[in-house]
């Protein structure tokens, strides 16, 4: 049941450096956006670090590059926020058929993800991710505004734009929970968490969503070289969601 999602996760101390914190690490209340790009698979295998990590194709030739935006407001290192470039693998549970894998993994609510990026508002947060981890987190600045119907996000490391995400409040009557399986530049090693979306939407109109790249940034230029296109292949608004490191 979603509602004891967390109430049966029996944490330990730990420490990382002279931080103390929890594990498994816990999110208790979030709200976040995502916003999937098409890549050519023959770009997206030029950010990977070998063959043995296999982009899905969602068409032929075609993969995704996924933009997401946290609002992580209980912690338990207290609340941050966070951005993340991810890409979508194969799953080793199915064959690796164009379209048919993708359709196979996304309907068993299962996920094989490459972290590319991470970057996140806070230095506790930087420490436990990369440290722990394995992320490849980076202390940057995330900033969130709002309107009624449009929630904002705009990532930098310094001065320098990366890109500013801009999602519209789409209703979210939709809740399930997700495994996934994170492979980073550093630890290759799948690692697992689990997100629990009480409360989420999505939609393929790409009007619900928008994208903004930076000019300079690295981040920005690498987006700018791999995506098709600014405009959105799908977009998600979760508007209450939990997470299992």
């Amino acid at each position: 049941m979603a509602d004891d999602f967390l109430s049966s996760i029996q944490q330990l101390d730990a420490r990382v450096g002279d931080l103390e914190i929890k594990l498994p690490f816990l999110v208790r209340d979030a709200r976040i956006i995502g916003i999937y790009f098409t890549a050519p698979v023959r770009k997206i295998r030029k950010l990977l670090p070998g063959k043995d990590f296999s982009p899905v194709q969602i068409l032929p030739g075609i993969s995704m590059v996924q933009l997401t935006a946290y609002e992580f407001h209980d912690t338990d290192i207290g609340p941050y926020n966070d951005f993340s470039v991810v890409i979508q693998l194969n799953s080793p549970r199915y064959a690796k058929i164009p379209v048919y894998n993708f359709l196979k993994s996304n309907s068993s609510n299962e996920r094989y993800n490459f972290l590319l990026h991470r970057g996140a508002n806070s230095e506790e947060a930087v420490r436990v991710c990369k440290d722990h981890f394995h992320f490849p987190e980076f202390l940057a600045s995330i900033e969130f505004s709002e309107s009624d119907d449009w929630l904002t996000c705009e990532v930098k490391e310094g001065e320098d734009l990366i890109c500013r995400l801009r999602g519209r409040k789409i209703p979210t009557q939709r809740s399930d929970i997700v495994k996934f399986s994170i492979s980073t530049p550093e630890h290759q090693q799948a690692q697992p968490a689990e997100i629990n979306f009480k409360r989420y939407g999505f939609s393929r109109n790409s009007s619900d969503a928008e994208l903004t790249l930076g000019l300079s940034h690295p981040i920005a230029r690498e987006l700018s070289e791999t995506i098709i296109s600014t405009k959105p292949r799908v977009y998600v608004y979760a508007s209450s969601c939990q997470f299992i490191l």
